[in-house]
């Protein structure tokens, strides 16, 4: 037995090696394209695993940990949300001049790590700073991931390409719920010595660390992947370098404000609605219609990993589709169509009086939202620089989440603390939170394909 473990050992080691020459010889290959974007997306669906399980956890640590609403906003928002966005900028800026490969690397290794220390938290300021670390971890995989795919994809499959790796996210949410339910309710069917070093921790805790192990898995997948060369954009019709590669960053947002204003600002509040759901749709699914953690889990798992990564996909193929035709504003119609759809649906949120009227809401709008989460990043790269690509991804990254993440959930918890009470009240608050940024989404993403359709016919 002893000699048989070191002859394994380098039998996996060659065929190891053997696969990384075998995809870098291919890696100008179709087959090595999607196997780049689905293992990127694969990394983004484990990022929203630990990033989402804390939403699925909301009532145990509430009752082992005695925090309030709001502090529950706190550990979703400010903790993740906010250094989430903050940390992409720099990050992006890394993307720009670095290996975009290890970029992704160190990112997975310090919210893997950060992860299995919510598990270890004994206290709301151990968990707050744990979770920060997730979401300074997490912030390097968006703008990395963006840039990778724009220099690997051909222009006319782009959006396609960019809402594969962004169905990721939603699968990702899904499997919170159903990986994060089935590992809760096993976690709880534990029973330790005294002795046994586990037996200290809650279910909630050990929950943190599983979730955190599959890090293990992508960190050894990405180091077969080789870093792409940098594309230059490229005026197909005069055959010469845009100018605005020699365009600074600040001078790039200074001459372009409006366009990337009403983009950035109508994009988040789209994406913010799929973010309040997926962060209080389980403690209201528990609170309110007094569901129990682990089939909430199941239930919201299930309606998470099949119709919001349907809207992504369909929001790609949409705008590829369009864009095909010959369409101008493919992108930003598909982004408007998005937000148009969900408003009727935000309305009808303030009636349900049922888990499955809740849950119908749900489904469809994360569909309708979906159409728009993987076109908003696919504008910003049909839009910036090649050079800028990264940190104006990361500028993206950072206006959506630092409202979609780190606004967001905690105004939904201060409002149901202060001002709708009772049971019911975090219904209400989500209901009216969804609706206002519906509408806030609807004018400024029809202010945006407007400036987006007169620069067109500038540029034509």
């Amino acid at each position: 037995m002893v000699r048989v473990l070191p002859v394994a050992a380098i039998t996996v080691r060659i065929c190891a090696l053997k696969l990384l020459a075998w995809m870098y010889a291919r890696k100008d290959s179709v087959f090595y394209r999607w196997c780049v974007i689905l293992l990127l997306s694969g990394a983004m669906a484990f990022s929203l695993i630990d990033r989402f399980a804390l939403s699925l956890l909301f009532e145990p640590i509430k009752q082992d940990l005695g925090v309030s609403d709001t502090q529950l906003g706190l550990l979703h928002g400010v903790a993740f949300g906010l250094f989430y966005a903050a940390m992409g900028i720099p990050l992006g800026r890394l993307v720009d001049r670095w290996s975009r490969k290890w970029v992704i690397i160190w990112g997975i290794c310090v919210w893997s790590i950060a992860t299995a220390a919510c598990g270890f938290a004994r206290s709301f300021l151990a968990l707050l700073l744990a979770r920060i670390g997730v979401g300074a971890g997490e912030a390097a995989l968006a703008p990395a991931g963006y840039s990778m795919i724009s220099d690997i994809t051909p222009k006319t499959q782009l959006a396609s390409a960019i809402s594969v790796f962004q169905m990721g996210s939603l699968l990702g949410a899904g499997l919170a719920f159903l990986a994060g339910g089935a590992v809760y309710q096993a976690m709880t069917a534990l029973s330790f010595t005294e002795t046994h070093f586990l037996a200290g921790f809650s279910a909630w805790q050990l929950t943190f660390i599983v979730v955190a192990l599959p890090g293990i898995f992508f960190i050894l997948a990405f180091m077969l992947v080789s870093e792409p060369e940098r594309r230059i954009n490229i005026d197909t019709d005069n055959v010469e370098i845009n100018e605005q590669n020699d365009e600074g960053l600040l001078q790039h947002l200074k001459e372009n404000v409006a366009y990337y204003s009403a983009l950035f600002l109508g994009a988040a509040s789209v994406v913010a609605i799929s973010y309040a759901f997926v962060s209080w749709a389980p403690t209201v699914l528990t609170r309110v219609f007094s569901l129990e953690v682990g089939k909430a889990g199941i239930f919201l798992g299930l309606i998470f990993v099949t119709t919001a990564p349907l809207g992504v996909l369909c929001g790609g193929l949409l705008a590829d589709f369009w864009t095909g035709k010959g369409k101008k504003a493919a992108f930003p119609n598909v982004l408007l169509l998005a937000a148009v759809a969900a408003l009727p649906v935000m309305l009808g949120c303030f009636f349900v009086n049922s888990a499955f009227q809740f849950s119908l809401i749900i489904g469809i709008t994360q569909f309708t939202t979906g159409l728009a989460i993987g076109v908003g990043p696919a504008t910003i790269q049909i839009s910036a620089p090649a050079h800028l690509r990264g940190q104006m991804s990361a500028i993206y990254v950072f206006a959506v989440n630092l409202i979609g993440l780190g606004v967001g959930p905690i105004v939904i918890g201060v409002l149901s603390d202060r001002l709708f009470t009772g049971n019911s009240g975090l219904l209400m608050s989500l209901s009216g939170y969804t609706l206002t940024m519906c509408i806030l989404g609807v004018v400024c993403l029809y202010c945006f394909r407007r400036i987006f359709i007169a620069r067109a016919l500038v540029d034509s």
